[in-house]
């Protein structure tokens, strides 16, 4: 198992490392720490550190000027549990141990298990980096789970209104080859309209930057642009059926090179991009 940091708010939301047993992780404002947080002014250079012996986890201010908090509370030297809260300076960081929580779940039916074991073979055999993209809006678990992996994921929002609706957000998440996430997404939110899934060579960033400029679009008759979302399963499937060869380019881009998705029965759909004229 690893812990995992995570700044929550602000210019840093979302970036995160992880330790394995027997790392130590020093946090602080200079190059001097592992993890930098350069543009929070009340923090030192060096803060804090975070140590995982792989059955405790220790938080130890260094010296700070303006303290580290644990919980709410100002400590020295403290063991911090899952889903604990650290501030340093202006930052706040949560600590998570990898897959800690689990939802106690009936068992599938053999055709409904039978699709997520489909869609599990299939995901995994592809050669080219596997994304998720996940609808936060449609289960408060798909937050949790994000925070227990060590996937990088980052929020289609930005700023200060992406920290405010950070709950509800559609979070693009680069899932690493030994990522245990896949499966458990699939496990619990196969057939829920959780998401969909892209493959694509380009790194998050870059993926992230199209799949934003794809969520605001003009609708015949409508004034403002309205939301597109497209990290709904339903609603991909339907406008891939429906939409014109330029519109598919559009979807797809020079980014995406396939998308795939739950079908209406759970069966697993593919769209790959459309070939150059």
């Amino acid at each position: 198992m690893r812990v995992i940091l995570e700044v929550q708010w602000g210019r840093l939301a979302s970036k995160r490392a992880a330790l394995t047993p027997g790392q130590r992780l020093r946090v602080g404002r200079t190059d001097l720490s592992d993890f930098v947080v350069s543009h929070d002014r009340r923090m030192s250079g060096l803060h804090f550190e975070l140590s995982w012996d792989g059955a405790w986890c220790r938080v130890r201010d260094l010296g700070s000027d303006t303290g580290t908090w644990l919980d709410g509370q100002p400590v020295r030297e403290a063991d911090a549990r899952h889903a604990s809260w650290i501030r340093a300076g202006d930052t706040v960081f949560m600590v998570s141990f990898e897959g800690a929580t689990s939802r106690p779940r009936p068992s599938d039916p053999p055709e409904v298990a039978s699709r997520k074991e489909e869609a599990r073979v299939a995901l995994a055999a592809q050669k080219t980096p596997l994304f998720a993209l996940v609808d936060a809006a449609r289960d408060l678990r798909i937050r949790e789970l994000l925070r227990e992996s060590v996937d990088e994921y980052r929020s289609l929002y930005e700023g200060t209104r992406g920290d405010a609706l950070g709950e509800v957000s559609p979070y693009l998440v680069r899932l690493s080859p030994e990522s245990a996430l896949l499966g458990r997404l699939l496990a619990e939110g196969w057939g829920e309209s959780w998401g969909v899934y892209l493959t694509s060579p380009r790194p998050l960033s870059e993926v992230r930057r199209h799949l934003r400029r794809l969520s605001m679009v003009e609708a015949e008759g409508e004034t403002k642009r309205l939301y597109f979302r497209f990290q709904d399963p339903r609603v991909l499937r339907r406008f891939l059926a429906m939409s014109n060869m330029r519109q598919r380019g559009e979807m797809f881009g020079s980014i995406v090179e396939a998308f795939w998705m739950e079908g209406e029965a759970g069966e697993v759909l593919r769209a790959s991009r459309p070939a150059s004229p």
